[in-house]
């Protein structure tokens, strides 16, 4: 894989993208109509895969702490009441226990749990015509499915927030196994409490496994920041375009996905979400049979390019003091012996003007693209316009982490403007070629370590 962008050196940065209108992407959710993302987060099924295993082992753990509560209490009829209080699990089969998470289109995610075998230690309080029962027996729960609904919905500022829909248990029965004497004591009213147990598995279950399992969901799966600090003073917004998008087997959120400057007025830090262009359309590829994929557009890295020059990272000062480099501040002399080779071999009439000198080069970054080069003499003797093609070199993307080297490909003099004799558009394209390999290349490979 290998990108390139157009990045003219010594000017207002150019990018793939061609500039139009300009756009501000603050914070405020929900863009204007045709804003484009600037990149896309996308999980799938592999993915929620993972989770549900995670989910699995969610259950495993907390019934082995032997927390499955509830405390449910009702009328069942004008003469029987029912109140029941777990105290601990007492056994759970995680060998039958099945966990699957599933993205549903337009509806949600759908968590199942299936085959839940369990037995828990219950207080129970029955009140009948013939008077009151209490006591503690084991409540078995045999073969039960849970179902939930959760959605993923936006905040007012940005942030996900994922919340339980429904919980359904189906399937399954629910015994409380009361010893011979108290189920003959109840006589033709214990059916009705058996009736009742299995019509309210979803009170006993449900509440439990909403406080356990949603929120790893929310902070696992369905979490995104609303900005991410990049290096230096930069950072990358991940604030939404809209809503979570629930697909067949894969949910897509779409980032404004704009790298921004941070900027102070006294204690008072502004973001500054200011760009000259727009995003253009990004391409939502096919599956790509990984868990997560990361679709990032030219407008995330053209955006990062564009404060970078911003703050000045582009500038450069060579000299011999600016870099601690001897063999370069032998190259920047503008007087050397007859057999080395110096700014005043490559440039003779610069020797004679300038004798026993040495040369500084400053370089940044104009809207009017130009390259300056000076001598320590507060005299400008050379000027020259330079667009340069950058390069991304090597790109990865490895645990979360996208690095790549920016590396000067080609570059174009033109309007070589000298006033010392002898110095021509021939002569500076040799010296520029030995700045590139002696100093820009490896500082540009650098840029984005």
């Amino acid at each position: 894989m290998k990108w390139s962008l157009i990045l003219p050196l010594l000017f207002t940065i150019t990018f793939l993208i061609a500039p139009i209108e300009t756009q501000s992407i603050a914070n405020s959710f929900f863009a204007e109509t045709g804003t484009n993302a600037g990149f896309y987060s996308r999980v799938n099924q592999k993915g929620l895969d993972l989770l549900s295993d995670y989910l699995k082992d969610r259950v495993n753990r907390f019934m082995a702490a032997g927390d499955l509560n509830f405390n449910i209490s009702s009328s069942i009829s004008p003469e029987i009441k029912v109140a029941l209080l777990s105290q601990r699990v007492l056994s759970f089969d995680e060998t039958q226990f099945r966990s699957k998470l599933e993205s549903q289109p337009g509806k949600g995610l759908q968590w199942t749990g299936k085959s839940l075998n369990i037995s828990v230690s219950t207080m129970f309080t029955i009140e009948t015509n013939a008077g009151e029962l209490i006591g503690t027996a084991p409540l078995l729960i045999e073969n039960a499915n849970i179902d939930f609904l959760l959605w993923t919905g936006v905040n007012a500022d940005g942030h996900l927030k994922t919340d339980l829909v429904t919980c359904k248990v189906s399937g399954g029965s629910g015994t409380l196994q009361l010893a011979a004497s108290d189920i003959g004591q109840l006589g033709e009213e214990w059916p009705q409490v058996q009736e009742y147990l299995n019509a309210n598995l979803d009170q006993i279950i449900c509440p439990s496994f909403h406080s356990e399992l949603v929120p790893v969901v929310s902070n696992r799966l369905m979490n995104t920041p609303l900005s991410a600090s990049l290096f230096d003073q930069f950072f990358i917004n991940y604030g939404l375009l809209g809503p979570v998008q629930f697909d067949s087997d894969k949910i897509l959120l779409k980032h404004r996905g704009n790298t921004f400057g941070i900027l102070r007025q006294g204690r008072t830090r502004l973001n500054d979400f200011r760009l000259p262009f727009r995003a253009g359309n990004l391409e939502v590829e096919a599956e790509s049979g990984r868990m997560v994929d990361f679709l990032i557009s030219n407008y995330t890295l053209g955006s990062l390019l564009f404060w970078m020059d911003q703050y000045r990272k582009f500038d450069y000062e060579i000299s011999k003091t600016a870099q601690n480099n001897s063999a370069l501040a032998g190259y920047l002399r503008t007087d050397c012996g007859k057999d080395d080779i110096c700014a005043g071999t490559i440039f003779p009439a610069l020797k004679e003007k300038f004798a026993a000198g040495s040369v500084r080069s400053f370089m940044w970054t104009t809207r009017s693209t130009h390259m300056y080069s000076n001598p320590i003499e507060p005299v400008a003797f050379l000027t020259a316009n330079m667009a340069v093609e950058v390069k991304y070199d090597e790109p990865k993307f490895l645990d979360y982490v996208f690095k790549a080297k920016l590396r000067i490909d080609k570059f174009k003099l033109t309007d070589v403007s000298s006033t010392v004799e002898g110095i021509d558009a021939n002569s500076l394209e040799f010296l520029v070629n030995a700045l590139i390999e002696l100093v820009l290349n490896d500082e540009m490979g650098e840029k984005m370590k």
